[in-house]
């Protein structure tokens, strides 16, 4: 292969901008309005004596989009920690085959979790009490953002078999 991304590979880096422009959007409107929501409890309960009943579940609800939004920016930043000296000290042939036997048990435990977060969404019945919603909408923020994670390291496995070790 050469130095030129085949159309394929373009096709994937395109979906994968796509998809972070989405999320990034997303995670961005999701934590103005949680600063917005602390701001105004705030406000409502030392200006005015008169606090917002439902601000404490709200903002738990947006800060669980949060933490899960952000393993999707995390993997894409290339901040999640990771123990890659085994990988570093490999000669280049066994290092490319342990970075994509990574990914995909990576792509694996991201499923799962995104799997496990689905069938804990099935499993309650709850409803938050101050907000009269449902406890899905907050259980719902697991399988999103792992399913996230989880398509980004499946985008980015052909590049890293694609790879030529020189």
């Amino acid at each position: 292969m050469g130095s030129q991304p085949t159309r394929a590979l373009r096709v994937m880096q395109d979906l994968e901008l796509v998809i972070d422009r989405v999320l990034t959007t997303f995670a961005v409107a999701i934590l103005v309005v949680m600063v917005a929501l602390v701001a105004i409890a705030v406000a409502a309960r030392y200006l005015f004596n008169s606090p917002l009943v439902y601000s404490y579940d709200l903002s738990t609800l947006l800060f669980a989009w949060t933490v899960f939004l952000g393993l999707y920016t995390a993997e894409r930043d290339n901040t999640h920690i990771s123990l890659d000296n085994l990988v570093q000290m490999a000669p280049a042939k066994l290092r490319r085959l342990l970075l994509i036997v990574r990914q995909v048990l990576l792509i694996a435990v991201a499923t799962y979790a995104a799997w496990m977060g689905l069938l804990l969404i099935q499993r309650t019945g709850m409803q938050i009490p101050s907000m009269r919603i449902s406890v899905r909408w907050l259980y719902a923020s697991m399988p999103v953002g792992f399913g996230a994670l989880a398509l980004i390291y499946l985008l980015r496995l052909p590049r890293l078999i694609a790879i030529r070790e020189n």
